[in-house]
């Protein structure tokens, strides 16, 4: 799915108006219906009273039109209303019509003083929309202020939590929304950390905006969804053989932590290598034969990996990194690794960690190549952030500039691309914040490699996979529990989706 900003979605909302055609405040009732459609289906909210707060632009208009629909449906409804620019929008008045013609919806007109708001209601929020480009004050800030202190059974937002820009960090006052119902596509500051207070859970409600705006519509920000994620996966025929998906070469584990390695030779088996080779160490070779029968193994060194034993066939798909340790061999031999494999690989944890100590290194990194760090490891790699906004702007630079594939893992895990696009993905779960979960990541994304997906291809498509597997294991296990094979034990599953 393509994202796109504030402007671009007033472009398209004027776009649907005069191509389709509809009459705005037609988009408007639209835009309600979807809302309020979507609201019945919720059994937690039924039988609530419902406290709508309207701003006099277009959101207040959705929430006014809401209104209406949710009295039609028997529910009490109490609006709220505060004029905080100095004129009402020409659908805004006629929904005002609408909804003061049926005399028994209370509506009250907030003007010098913000009043006592009752508690134990739903609250539904449509003060501003996407538009927002400068931080709340004065009375709507006040208002902002007392809806986020009201006891309330849940505060809803209609297309964004009021104060919310649409991109960027928020600056001012903000509605901690429960649960953002937006309009046609997410926006792209749902996805910003310091946001999470304010949109805990989102959901699309599709108003029929008119699709050709979007195809064409120039941004480098998409979001990886079922939909992208079908269009990339390549189902497979009944000619083809082992040997058509590849070979891949895991280099991982040292003493103590072999592990890593056998969890990221595993996932790239389930994600679909034709043939796998784990390079390990000689003192954990047995325990590694005796966990994955399905892999061929290779001795990297005697307790790590070495220059004294490394030998790797450059042609194979390789990725490197988990539990790999920092010892001076190690490093000699990733050197060495770098110096003599031109095609992409992928780059993970104590492989990342050796770059970050030795800088030089990210220009011997073959080019396309994917590397999959966590905040932290970006961190070393690149240097500090103040925020997430400018964290990301970072990761978008570096890929251009290195001409790398730069995953990086967290809350909606983003991948840049040397061309600047990014890829925000919409799978996985806070269960998967623990151990190992970055070496099935690495497995995963070689496996797909290996089969020839292209870079960009394999880190989208694996990000997705890795992911919705883990969101598949929470079936049976709770985030608490979730380990990191729970999730290798679910990449079939996730796959199936695609089929």
């Amino acid at each position: 799915m393509k994202l796109l900003n504030a402007q671009q979605i007033k472009s398209w909302d004027n776009y649907t108006i005069k191509k389709e055609p509809v009459a705005s405040i037609d988009l408007m009732e639209r835009a309600a219906t979807s809302f309020t459609d979507w609201y019945l289906q919720q059994p937690q909210f039924q039988h609530q009273d419902i406290i709508i707060f309207c701003g006099n632009g277009n959101n207040g208009g959705d929430g006014l039109a809401i209104a209406r629909m949710l009295r039609d449906k028997s529910y009490h409804v109490v609006v709220y209303v505060l004029r905080f620019v100095k004129e009402d929008s020409v659908d805004f008045d006629v929904n005002l019509g609408r909804l003061m013609n049926y005399g028994d919806v209370k509506v009250h007109f907030i003007h010098e003083q913000i009043p006592d708001l009752p508690s134990g209601a739903m609250v539904i929020d449509a003060l501003l929309g996407y538009g927002v480009n400068k931080p709340t004050s004065g009375m709507l800030s006040q208002l902002i202020k007392s809806i986020n202190l009201v006891a309330t059974h849940k505060v809803i937002s209609v297309d964004m939590p009021s104060g919310l820009p649409s991109e960027g960090l928020a600056t001012g006052d903000v509605v901690l929304a429960d649960e953002v119902f937006t309009f046609q596509l997410p926006k792209l500051s749902f996805f910003l950390k310091e946001h999470q207070n304010y949109v805990k859970k989102w959901v699309v409600g599709d108003i029929q905006l008119h699709p050709d705006y979007q195809a064409s519509a120039d941004s480098v920000y998409f979001l990886t969804d079922h939909e992208l994620a079908l269009s990339l996966h390549k189902n497979r025929t009944d000619f083809q053989h082992k040997g058509d998906f590849g070979h891949a070469l895991i280099i991982a584990g040292c003493e103590g932590k072999i592990g890593a390695a056998i969890l990221a030779t595993k996932a790239c088996l389930r994600a679909g290598a034709g043939l796998v080779t784990a390079m390990v160490p000689e003192t954990m070779q047995q325990v590694f034969y005796g966990s994955i029968p399905e892999a061929m193994v290779s001795i990297s060194g005697q307790t790590c990996f070495s220059t004294d034993h490394a030998e790797f066939d450059v042609d194979n798909t390789i990725g490197c990194g988990p539990g790999l340790g920092k010892d001076i061999s190690t490093e000699k031999a990733l050197i060495k690794l770098l110096n003599e494999v031109k095609n992409p690989m992928v780059l993970d944890a104590d492989a990342l960690n050796i770059v970050a100590k030795e800088k030089h290194l990210l220009k011997l990194i073959p080019k396309f190549s994917i590397i999959t760090p966590h905040p932290k490891e970006f961190e070393r790699l690149f240097g500090k952030t103040a925020n997430s906004e400018e964290m990301f702007e970072l990761q978008r630079k570096k890929s251009m500039e290195y001409d790398l594939i730069i995953v990086l893992k967290g809350a909606y895990t983003r991948i840049s691309t040397p061309e600047g696009k990014v890829f925000i993905n919409s799978t996985g779960n806070p269960g998967m914040a623990t151990g190992g979960t970055g070496d099935v990541l690495t497995g995963i994304i070689t496996g797909l490699l290996a089969q020839k997906y292209n870079p960009e291809e394999a880190a989208v498509l694996g990000v997705f996979i890795h992911g919705l597997a883990g969101d598949i294991a929470l079936d049976k296990e709770s985030h608490e529990s979730l380990l990191a094979s729970d999730i290798i034990l679910n990449i079939g599953a996730a796959f199936k989706t695609l089929v």
